[in-house]
């Protein structure tokens, strides 16, 4: 064989697409067009590029290649396939400098592929470059927990839902554990979504504690929610009131509220109006304080009660506290006097005097430290012809009692001594009517029997009500038919 032959048996082989590769990237040549070759000037002289995308890739992916030849170029496809395979198909193909086209990967499954660009040549020649094993990862698997309060208490209800899962839910999972603690423990689990299940917290100490929710789905994604801490607080909150026992105006009320773990939500202070309890004012910030204007309601003896509630839900309700509301003064409505001695119409021991006002009186305002119980006085009779008069005072008969305006303010509608006569006596209060009752004579005359009267009374503005208001000073006649007093 001539060596012209030779040359040109090499020439076709070169021609007929040797093979070149390194590594997982590598240039193929593909077989020239025809089958008869003149000289060696047919030689395939493409040259193809593909630009490495990265190991992963997600979303809109730019590719781009370079391609030469001594013909020209004139075409360049780019391919994917699942790494390994042949299953080739074209993302684009360009036949203009520079070769490039946008991949879609969210249109494929994730997992791995094989990358491709060819290159032809006007007289068909071509070759390939390849990229293997690029990863494509755009699984959107999310898993929320929904967030329970800051803090919980008794049965606390919890959902966990998960999105976008790839071949359905292998296992949706909600979690618990002590805060900081190493292990996880499964709350609940399954394959539906939402997952929901109880934390019943009464199982476990006061305290911090960590929740959240896992996913895996059927590809093998998987996914969790950053831990959530909360606070179990079972323990109760305590309050202290502090109700004045008589109001009238703008009233205030406070608490002192404590709680050992999640902190107090808020105080609150209701009132037992026509048998239902109602909240009329309620505090966030210690310290806790109420006011109202207790005008708005009637005189009267109201329950008032505090509610505290912590931050966990947990409720506490004290015991009432009387609370009477006063907005009128007093009034003087009655004198009244009986006979308690052996003679009606003289003054003896046994006898007896009661005043009686709208509301019960202050007893302190009377005289100062007594309570309303039994108390020791002295009586002063004065003598008037017949309108003898009545006064009232301590025991060392030096300190008037505020029970009578002046002390010609209390008239006895008769002749009962013939000279100033005192009494030892005892003063009582029942309600709204204070009673004294004569002891033994200290001094004076005592006249004889009078006849049938009707006394008068002009109460002191000293004396007052628990709110403190002031006796009305009108005078006040003893009612009913005209009678034989003492």
């Amino acid at each position: 064989m001539s060596r012209a032959v030779l040359i040109l048996l090499a020439a076709l082989a070169l021609a007929a697409g040797g093979a070149t590769a390194s590594g997982a990237d590598f240039t193929a040549t593909s077989a020239s067009p025809g089958n008869t070759f003149a000289a060696a000037a047919d030689f395939n002289t493409v040259a193809v590029s593909l630009a490495d995308p990265g190991a992963t890739l997600v979303g809109t992916v730019g590719l781009t290649a370079t391609a030469s030849s001594d013909r020209g170029i004139a075409s360049l496809q780019l391919q994917a396939a699942p790494a390994g395979t042949t299953d080739w198909v074209g993302i684009c193909t360009d036949v203009v400098a520079p070769y490039a086209c946008s991949w879609n990967t969210p249109a494929l499954a994730d997992g791995s592929y094989d990358l491709r660009a060819t290159a032809t040549d006007t007289a068909g020649y071509s070759r390939t470059a390849v990229r293997t094993g690029r990863t494509l990862d755009n699984y959107t698997l999310t898993v929320t927990l929904a967030n329970p309060a800051a803090s919980v208490s008794g049965t606390v209800a919890l959902s966990a839902t998960a999105a976008n899962a790839t071949g359905g839910l292998q296992a949706l999972t909600i979690q618990h554990r002590a805060a900081g603690a190493g292990s996880w423990t499964d709350l609940c689990t399954g394959t539906t979504s939402p997952r929901n299940c109880n934390l019943v917290t009464t199982g476990f100490a006061d305290g911090a504690r960590e929740l959240r929710a896992i996913v895996l789905d059927g590809a093998g994604h998987g996914a969790q929610t950053t831990a959530i801490t909360v606070t179990i607080d079972n323990s109760p909150p305590t309050a202290t009131p502090s109700i004045p026992p008589t109001g009238s105006g703008t009233v205030t009320m406070t608490a002192v509220a404590e709680d050992s773990g999640s902190g107090i939500a808020y105080v609150a202070f209701e009132a037992l109006y026509g048998g239902t309890w109602y909240e009329f004012c309620r505090d966030t910030v210690a310290p806790f304080t109420c006011s109202g204007d207790s005008a708005q309601v009637a005189d009267g003896t109201y329950s008032i009660r505090v509610v505290v509630m912590n931050g966990a839900g947990v409720k506490t309700t004290g015991s009432p506290f009387p609370l009477v509301v006063d907005n009128v003064a007093p009034t003087g409505t009655n004198v009244q006097a009986g006979n308690g001695g052996a003679t009606a119409g003289r003054l003896q021991p046994g006898d007896w005097v009661r005043l009686t006002w709208s509301e019960p009186i202050a007893p302190a305002s009377v005289l100062a430290g007594w309570t309303g119980s039994g108390q020791a006085i002295r009586v002063r009779v004065t003598n008037a012809a017949s309108n003898d008069q009545m006064d009232f005072y301590d025991t060392t008969g030096t300190t008037r009692l505020n029970l009578v305006s002046t002390a010609a303010d209390l008239k006895l509608g008769g002749n009962f001594v013939a000279a100033t006569t005192e009494f030892n006596a005892t003063m009582v209060q029942s309600g709204s009517s204070i009673t004294i009752t004569l002891g033994s004579q200290i001094s004076g005359t005592v006249a004889a029997a009078a006849a049938a009267t009707t006394m008068t009374w002009r109460p002191s503005a000293s004396a007052t009500d628990a709110a403190g208001h002031p006796s009305g000073t009108a005078l006040v006649t003893e009612s009913g038919a005209v009678d034989v007093d003492f």
